[in-house]
């Protein structure tokens, strides 16, 4: 129940989207508060979907971590876009990452084009 005194508690889910080292495993551990995923300079580091919760006085919000969206060319690759291919269809929305001290390039806009 609601009330002016108790707001309605909210939670929702989030997936984070981006190529390769795009900051997304930086901003799911930064937004959660402490360290939930890997955090390497070497692409496709993160295998799985990881989950982090951002605990907020008005409700909570899961965030879904995902591998790299890139050109696949190898049969990994392709199974790592599956993940996020899988994990996008199960969220409420996506942020889309990209990297603020770079330009966007091809690899972007095939992302944004798979959106």
């Amino acid at each position: 129940m609601s009330s002016p005194e108790h707001p309605p508690h909210r939670s929702g889910f989030a997936a984070l989207v981006g190529r390769p080292n795009a900051g997304k495993t930086t901003l799911t551990n930064a937004l959660v508060g402490e360290k939930v995923g890997i955090v390497s300079n070497r692409p496709q580091t993160t295998r799985h979907a990881i989950r982090g919760v951002v605990h907020r006085p008005q409700g909570q919000l899961v965030l879904v971590d995902t591998p790299g969206l890139h050109k696949p060319k190898s049969l990994l690759g392709q199974r790592l876009n599956v993940v996020v291919r899988d994990s996008r269809s199960d969220v409420d929305v996506i942020v889309f990452c990209i990297p603020a001290d770079q330009t966007v390039g091809t690899g972007d806009a095939y992302i944004a084009r798979q959106l």
